[in-house]
């Protein structure tokens, strides 16, 4: 993250797609890192590798290296998602757009993915488990959705001053 302040220092302009990708990549390394644990804490019974999961097979899924490139492949998928809110949303003020963006994505990887064939879906879900996939979509979406908002509209003019 140095580098975009560094760049923000020098040119007094923050350059959106690299702040996104950032953002993105920083998302995906914490929420990728807290899905991770969730999994082993067994709070969900989605692993790691659930975005990558079609094309592994089931012990490999959830295996050291289905989480390995599964975290990889959350990342990307992150870094992707910041750049989708960046490029539609960026203009959008506080953090409500950024809860319903992630809500979005949930919806659109725990429903509309496996009706497609594109990801595979747990059936028999206890709800407890999928609150907190819904939980982490949310906070996901919040984390990319308000840093976004916070950066490319007056939100940080809002902010109070700093004492001197």
């Amino acid at each position: 993250m140095s580098a975009i302040f560094r760049n923000l220092q020098q040119t007094g302009v923050t350059r959106p797609i690299r702040y996104a990708l950032n953002i993105g990549f920083f998302a995906g390394v914490i929420w990728g890192g807290l899905r991770l644990i969730a999994y082993y804490l067994h709070f969900t019974k989605e692993p790691a590798s659930f975005l990558i999961r079609t094309w592994l097979t089931e012990q490999a899924a959830i295996g050291p290296f289905g989480h390995i490139t599964g975290t990889f492949s959350f990342i990307i998928f992150s870094m992707l998602a910041a750049f989708l809110y960046l490029w539609f949303f960026r203009k959008l003020e506080g953090p409500w757009p950024g809860v319903w963006y992630g809500i979005g994505w949930w919806g659109i990887l725990f429903g509309v993915c496996p009706l497609l064939g594109i990801t595979k879906m747990t059936l028999n879900v206890p709800f407890t488990l999928a609150a907190t996939d819904f939980c982490f979509f949310v906070v996901w979406g919040l984390f990319i959705g308000y840093s976004i908002a916070f950066e490319f509209t007056d939100e940080a003019s809002r902010e109070p001053a700093a004492s001197t």
